[in-house]
């Protein structure tokens, strides 16, 4: 079982969301939100790539889970993660994923001090730390993901008014929606 950062985004958003994508069933190569926050985070900062560099990093924990991520642009001389969100808003989902990417790289010994998330939308960023205390935390959450994604049967759907934007809107809503 991998557990990635994806997965422990979308914990954060909607537990349907995690079991339908880890269960095969992907969306967001049909959703223009999709592809505009991938040309956001290749465009927003192009000097980056030459003094970050992208890092994938893989850590085994107990049970045989295993956890992954594709860290886009970490500064390893300074032990910075930097990622990149199209978001207007800020969300609790995105300083998780940020999280999970400090948690994985001391879980393999790589000095991270912190990550930042850069919003280019709203031209403001967040510092997110990791506490050592929060490591136990964060264990968890990958447990509660592995659960989710084993149950036989898919959760619930959220309210209508957080779906609108979600690449899964149409698969979820089909057929519910009177307009």
């Amino acid at each position: 079982m991998n557990i990635n950062a994806t997965l422990i985004n979308y914990f954060h958003l909607c537990h349907r969301k995690l079991w339908l994508h880890a269960n095969g069933i992907t969306m967001e190569h049909t959703s223009d939100v999709v592809y505009e926050g991938k040309l956001i985070g290749e465009e927003s900062y192009p000097q980056r790539a030459e003094k970050n560099q992208e890092l994938e990093i893989l850590a085994e924990l107990d049970g045989g889970i295993r956890a992954s991520a594709k860290i886009d642009f970490f500064d390893a001389q300074k032990g910075i993660v930097h990622e990149t969100k199209k978001s207007d808003a800020k969300e609790r989902a995105h300083v998780a994923q940020v999280k999970f990417y400090l948690f994985l790289l001391r879980k393999n010994g790589i000095p991270a001090h912190y990550g930042i998330i850069e919003y280019p939308k709203l031209r403001t960023t967040e510092r997110v730390e990791l506490l050592d205390d929060e490591m136990s935390e964060i264990e968890n959450w990958i447990k509660d993901v592995s659960e989710i994604i084993h149950r036989e049967v898919c959760p619930p759907k959220l309210s209508i008014s957080k779906c609108r934007s979600c690449s899964y809107f149409d698969f979820c809503w089909s057929g519910e929606i009177e307009e």
